[in-house]
C-alpha cells in the first residue's frame, strides 16, 4: 500500500468552504491533510511533506513561508499573481457579470461599485461588472478613502434622482453600507439596492434588510485546488490558473423591487412572477401588459436589455434557485413547479445558465 501524501493546508484567509472542497479531494485521494497551522502566526521556519494549499493574503510573512518551502503548491487566491504559483481561483470578472445581470432585470439604470479597500479580486470584479453594464447607464466607484468616507459615499448615493443598485466586493462590505443607509434614511432596496458577494449566511440572513449575495463556489475552489494539486505532485504542469464561476445569486430583500417607470413593463413582470409555473408565453405577456408583441418586446430590449423570453426563463430559474435551497423536491416536481416543460429541461436550462447542475446546486446550498 503506497504511503499517503502530507498535505499542509495554509489559508490566509480561512474559509469553512474551502476547507471543506479541500477536505472532501483528500479523502479521495487518500491525503494526510495537516491542518495545524491554520493560523499563519504559527508559522514555523520549515514544513516537511509533500505539497501545500494556500491562500495567499495580504501577508508577506505566509509569502515568504511559501517561497521558502520549495514545495508543489496551488493558491486559492489571486492577491499574489507575482508570484509564480499554480492557481485556481475564483473568476471575479464573471462574478460583476452575474451582479449586472441581477441588477439588469430589475430595470435599474444607476449603478455603484463599493468596497472598503481595493485589492485584486475587488478591482476584478469591479471590472466584470462595469464592463457588463450596458452603454449608457450611470456608473460611479463610491469612496471609501480618508476619514469623512461616511460623508462622501452618503452624498454620491444622494446624488442620484432616482434608485442605485450597489454591487458590493463581500457581504462584509455590503453589511457595512446597509448601515449607513439605514442610519442616514436612505431606504433599502427602494432607494438603494445592495448585493453582496460569497453569500455568507451568518451575514446575510442576520441584517437588519437580508442582504442578497453572489453564490461564490468556495467549495469547488477548494476541491479543484486540492485535484489540481495532485496532479502537480504526478508531474503534471499547468500554465493557466483553473477559473471557478459563481452559481448565480440568493435573492434577499435586499435587491428585492423594481426601478422600473414604464407600467407596461411592471404588469408584464408583475404576471410573468405570478404565472411563471403557468405554460405562459410571449403572447399572454403581451396581452396582460395590453401591449402589442412587438411594442412589448421592444421596451424590455430598450429597459431590460433582453428579450421577453429571456426573462420569463430566468425568473423560473431565480425561482428554481430558491426551491433547490429550501427543500427536497424531485426534479421533475421542481421543474413543474416552475413552468419547464419537463426535467430534463429544467437541468438543462439550469446548468446553462449557473454552470452547475441542479443536483449539485442543491447539495452545496440547500439549508434544511
Amino acid at each position: 500500500m503506497s504511503r499517503s501524501r502530507k498535505i499542509l493546508m495554509l489559508l490566509g484567509s480561512y474559509d469553512s468552504h474551502a476547507h471543506a472542497g479541500i477536505a472532501r479531494a483528500a479523502r479521495v485521494l487518500n491525503w494526510h491533510l495537516d491542518v495545524s497551522l491554520l493560523k499563519t502566526f504559527q508559522l514555523p521556519a520549515q514544513w516537511r511533506g509533500d505539497g501545500i494549499i494556500t491562500s495567499l493574503n495580504r501577508s508577506q510573512r505566509l509569502a515568504s513561508f511559501i517561497q521558502r518551502a520549495k514545495l508543489p503548491t496551488v493558491d486559492l487566491s489571486s492577491w499574489r499573481a507575482d508570484i509564480d504559483l499554480a492557481r485556481v481561483v475564483a473568476d471575479n470578472e464573471c462574478i460583476g457579470r452575474v451582479a449586472a445581470e441581477h441588477f439588469g432585470i430589475l430595470g435599474h439604470h444607476n449603478f455603484a461599485w463599493f468596497a472598503l479597500s481595493r485589492d485584486p479580486v475587488g478591482e476584478a470584479r469591479c471590472k466584470g461588472f462595469r464592463e457588463a453594464l450596458p452603454l449608457g447607464v450611470n456608473f460611479c466607484r463610491l469612496s471609501a478613502s480618508g476619514a469623512p468616507k461616511r460623508k462622501k459615499i452618503l452624498a454620491q448615493l444622494e446624488s442620484f434622482s432616482e434608485p442605485v443598485a450597489v454591487f458590493c466586493k463581500s457581504d462584509d462590505d455590503a453589511a457595512w453600507l446597509l448601515n449607513l443607509c439605514l442610519d442616514c434614511g436612505l431606504s433599502v432596496p427602494s432607494r438603494v439596492a445592495l448585493l453582496g458577494t460569497d453569500n455568507n449566511r451568518l451575514i446575510c440572513e442576520n441584517q437588519p434588510v437580508p442582504l442578497s449575495s453572489v453564490n461564490h463556489d468556495l467549495e469547488r475552489i477548494g476541491y479543484e485546488g486540492a485535484m489540481r494539486l495532485d496532479s502537480i505532485i504526478n508531474g503534471d504542469y499547468f500554465e493557466e490558473a483553473l477559473l471557478i464561476p459563481p452559481t448565480g445569486v440568493t435573492k434577499r430583500q435586499s435587491t428585492d423591487a423594481l426601478a422600473i417607470a414604464d407600467p407596461a413593463i411592471v404588469e408584464a413582470l408583475n404576471f410573468m412572477n405570478t404565472n411563471y409555473r403557468r405554460s405562459i408565453g410571449t403572447d399572454d405577456i403581451a396581452a396582460a401588459a395590453a401591449l402589442p408583441r412587438r411594442s412589448l418586446e421592444k421596451r424590455f430590449k430598450e429597459l431590460l436589455h433582453k428579450s421577453v423570453h429571456e426573462t420569463l426563463v430566468e425568473i423560473r430559474l431565480n425561482n428554481a434557485q430558491h426551491f433547490l435551497e429550501h427543500g427536497h423536491s424531485s426534479m421533475t416536481d421542481i421543474a413543474a413547479l416552475c413552468g419547464f416543460c419537463n426535467a430534463p429541461h429544467f437541468s438543462r436550462s439550469f446548468k446553462s445558465k449557473y454552470r452547475v447542475s441542479p443536483l449539485k446546486y442543491r447539495k452545496q446550498f440547500c439549508l434544511i
